[in-house]
């Protein structure tokens, strides 16, 4: 039977994974091997449209581990405090991100996500906006958001 790091890369290489990737795709690579992948290929991910789906993520990664990589999946969020970070909303998540100051993100809202950011001092937050995602914001005056709408 096909380890999760297996099958991942199977469908990622026939998804079109360029070379350079998929030879240096390990078959046993663990959940936060898979997780640092999906994080800096979440561009490939995007284009892909649904994969991996929603439901395979919450049926085959750790929540927590998840968590703490700021990947959230169908869940209400009340985040006092948010670190800096690239995070991801898939699915249905709603609420609410504050940052404290100089604080800096980049953040992809996708699917039918609802996301409220909150902002301090000096703080750079960038949004990228996909399918039916929506955000709105409440900023300090000296801090940055910057909203890229990509909803078709």
């Amino acid at each position: 039977m096909d380890n999760l790091s297996e099958i991942l890369k199977r469908e990622a290489v026939g998804r079109n994974l360029c070379d350079k990737w998929a030879a240096e795709w390990a078959n046993d690579s663990d959940q936060q091997t898979l997780i640092d992948k999906y994080v800096s290929g979440i561009d490939f991910v995007i284009k892909q449209g649904e994969w991996p789906t929603n439901e395979f993520i919450k049926a085959n990664f750790d929540r927590e581990l998840l968590h703490d990589n700021l990947i959230f999946v169908d869940e209400d969020i009340n985040l006092k405090d948010a670190p800096s970070g690239v995070y991801i909303f898939n699915g249905e998540c709603s609420g609410t991100l504050r940052f404290e100051q100089w604080a800096a993100a980049t953040i992809y809202v996708r699917h039918n996500s609802k996301i409220r950011i909150e902002t301090d001092r000096f703080d750079k937050v960038f949004v990228r906006l996909y399918d039916n995602a929506e955000v709105d914001y409440n900023i300090d005056e000296s801090a940055v958001v910057k909203v890229y709408d990509r909803r078709k």
